[in-house]
C-alpha cells in the first residue's frame, strides 16, 4: 500500500482510555494530515461537525455515548467512512454503519491499510 496518501488524511480519533489514546495518536500524528482526538461519542460529534475529518477512528465502549451511537449519529450527518476498534470480536460488537473493523491492540499496518481501503472506496 502506498502510505504517502495518508499525509493527506485528516483523522478524528476517539478512545476514551488514556494510555491507548497517547499511544494510537503518536502513532496518527507521524502519518496523518491532521488528528483530532475525543474522549466520548458526545465531544467527537461536536469535532466532527467542526472540523468535518476524511475518517474517523472509534472505540465501541466508552462513556457519555458509545461508539455505536457515534456511528450512527456520523452516517446521519453524512458519508464519512467510520472505523471502528473493539477488543471483541464477536456478532454482538458489529456495527452496520461502520466502513471497517480493527482489533485491539491495533497494528499498525492494520491501521493504515484499512483507513487507505475506507478512504479510497
Amino acid at each position: 500500500m502506498d502510505y504517502e496518501k495518508l499525509k493527506e488524511i485528516t483523522v478524528l480519533y476517539v478512545e476514551d482510555e488514556e494510555m491507548m489514546r497517547e499511544s494510537v495518536v503518536m502513532l496518527l500524528k507521524r502519518r496523518f494530515k491532521q488528528v483530532f482526538v475525543a474522549v466520548n461519542g458526545l465531544e467527537a460529534i461536536a469535532i466532527y461537525k467542526a472540523e468535518h475529518p476524511d475518517i474517523v477512528i472509534t472505540d465501541l465502549q466508552m462513556p457519555v455515548m458509545d461508539g455505536m451511537e457515534l456511528a450512527r449519529q456520523i452516517r446521519a450527518l453524512g458519508n464519512t467512512p467510520i472505523v471502528v476498534v473493539s477488543a471483541f470480536n464477536d456478532d454482538s460488537h458489529q456495527v452496520p454503519e461502520a466502513n471497517g473493523r480493527l482489533l485491539k491492540p491495533i497494528r499498525k499496518n492494520d491501521l493504515f491499510d484499512i483507513v487507505l481501503d475506507c478512504v479510497s472506496a
